[in-house]
């Protein structure tokens, strides 16, 4: 039973300095991608409402989808945010606190140079429009490399302050890069958090609601045929 939830990073072309172009889905491609859903019948869902279903029921709702995007990139609103609208698509995006209203090379790959995140005016405008805000963690950092101390102060203060600004509850967590630990998940169970998403570590045929693995949506899935194939697989695992 694998977890029907979609991770994005960037939408937006790469730019010259950008040596692993993977993370980045052209706007055009993005559109068509959401349009295959809606065509093949999908229903999407917020990542906590995805995650009530399954412990209300112990399945995931049939079609039903979570698209999710971490990092909290200011493309998300540029051109993500006018597709979903268009396609009264809901989604749920994973931000990084220290990085918001910035530009800045703290959550970009080795090499790469500073990049725009969101603004606060720009989450609170999409909050009101369907978006759903999670926790990356207050400053990115990896769970596997820092101490159980820095682990309870990325989760419980990433967690305050995205509920502050959205006055809304903050009920799910990304793990940076998708390391977690075992402290890691009673920390995020005790902070109030209802589940936290990792990507290929996760589990998948018994969900560890604490460690739902995702489906990474590249560059390369640009091609329909791929898409929709990745899509399949998704829901035949």
């Amino acid at each position: 039973m694998k977890p029907p939830v979609l991770i994005y990073h960037k939408i937006d072309l790469p730019t010259s300095d950008v040596k692993i172009r993977g993370a980045y889905t052209a706007p055009k491609y993005f559109e068509k991608q959401m349009s295959y859903l809606k065509k093949k019948g999908f229903v999407f869902h917020t990542a906590s409402d995805l995650v009530k279903y399954f412990i209300d029921h112990g399945n995931f709702p049939e079609k039903g989808v979570a698209l999710t995007f971490d990092d909290g990139w200011k493309d998300n609103y540029r051109n993500a945010f006018p597709i979903l609208k268009k396609l009264g698509i809901k989604a749920t995006i994973f931000l990084v606190p220290a990085c918001v209203g910035k530009t800045t090379d703290m959550v970009t790959a080795d090499g790469e140079g500073e990049r725009e995140h969101l603004s606060e005016a720009n989450i609170i405008e999409m909050s009101g429009n369907g978006i759903e805000f999670g926790s990356h963690s207050m400053n990115h950092k990896l769970f596997n490399q820092i101490s159980p101390a820095e682990i309870e102060y990325e989760v419980v203060e990433s967690k305050q302050y995205i509920e502050n600004m959205v006055q809304k509850p903050c009920t799910v967590f990304a793990y940076p890069a998708g390391f977690y630990t075992d402290f890691a998940k009673e920390a995020l169970q005790k902070a109030g958090y209802d589940a936290a998403f990792s990507t290929v570590y996760g589990t998948t045929n018994i969900p560890d609601i604490y460690a739902l693995n995702r489906t990474e949506i590249l560059r390369r899935d640009s091609y329909p045929f791929r898409f929709g194939r990745k899509i399949r697989s998704m829901l035949s695992e």
